[in-house]
């Protein structure tokens, strides 16, 4: 039993590494860093209040959140953003 236990604590904590290195190549690939850092359009994220549930919607449809919005959707399918999300959330 408490090797299931570990076992399965460990796979957990790969797929947590997992998400968040993805969250990372997302981070990249969307060029989000273009906009998003200190002094720079988009603001640092780093000091971002939202939560992971905000953080998605606003990524999804940001003129839904904040019609004054000049950030483009995000596409990618839920777990992409939300892997993305918790990259951001985690700087």
């Amino acid at each position: 039993m408490k090797k299931i236990i570990l076992l399965t604590a460990v796979s957990l904590f790969a797929a947590s590494a997992a998400l968040a290195a993805d969250g990372a190549a997302l981070y990249k690939s969307k060029m989000c860093g273009a906009c998003h850092g200190a002094g720079k359009k988009g603001g640092d994220l780093a000091v971002c209040k939202m939560d992971k549930a905000a953080m998605v919607k606003y990524m999804k449809d940001p003129k839904s959140v904040n019609p004054k919005a000049t950030m483009p959707a995000v596409k990618g399918s839920d777990e992409e953003l939300g892997a993305l999300a918790d990259y951001v959330l985690g700087l």
